[in-house]
């Protein structure tokens, strides 16, 4: 008995040492969430669209930023790549945080999925000037959304308080704006411009403070309050 008592110590500081490495890689994957969507913003609105001379901001979609064509687009082609990596780590992120909560745990695997599927839509750009290639490109994102909107919704549900009602306003925001700029479609004109930029903007800003707010894991069988 005598033996074993001076490795308990030991064991005590490792086992907390592995606990604080974990903590700091879950941290690090949260914090790639608000990351990748400031280089989401840098990247189109503020990288691609300098190299579209004409290119209006305000009237035009994303969307065409990363279509074929697009003067833009040997920029946001490695972007991409880089933005599944980071929203991938980040859904991973979020399901490491959140251990208890099946509501949470739900919605850490479909931003995880959200990530990944991003895949899908390089596969499936649009091509300026082709009308062919736009079914297809609906159909990627509109997977992606419906990932998108079911996150939202369980992150909502996995929540008391402020950020339950937070996430409410956010998707609502992002469903609404993205229906009008849908519907004022193809454009150019101000709606589809500045309503695709709302709704992006606001699941954007939505999944920077979801990183914050679970930075600091709650205990594995509550509720988070905030």
């Amino acid at each position: 008995m005598s033996i074993d008592k001076p490795r308990l110590p030991l064991r005590r500081r490792a086992a907390t040492q592995e606990s604080q490495r974990r903590d700091v890689t879950r941290k690090a994957l949260l914090a790639a969430g608000p990351l990748s969507s400031l280089l989401y913003v840098v990247a189109t609105d503020v990288v691609a669209a300098s190299q579209w001379d004409g290119y209006r901001r305000s009237e035009q979609m994303v969307s065409e930023l990363f279509a074929v064509g697009s003067p833009g687009r040997d920029v946001l082609v490695p972007f991409t790549w880089l933005y599944t990596v980071l929203f991938t780590a980040f859904g991973v992120g979020v399901w490491n945080s959140v251990r208890g909560n099946r509501a949470l745990r739900i919605a850490g695997g479909l931003l995880t999925g959200y990530g990944l599927w991003n895949i899908m839509g390089a596969l499936y750009p649009l091509t300026l000037g082709d009308d062919a290639s736009i079914p297809m490109h609906i159909l990627a994102t509109n997977i992606q959304l419906a990932l998108m909107v079911a996150a939202m919704c369980s992150v909502a549900a996995g929540f008391h308080g402020r950020m339950r009602a937070y996430s409410i306003v956010s998707l609502a925001t992002s469903a609404v704006m993205g229906m009008v700029a849908f519907m004022a479609a193809p454009g150019p004109n101000l709606v589809l411009g500045i309503g695709e930029r709302i709704s992006i903007g606001a699941f954007l800003l939505w999944v920077a403070v979801l990183a914050v707010a679970l930075w600091k894991r709650p205990a594995a069988d509550r509720t988070p309050q905030f």
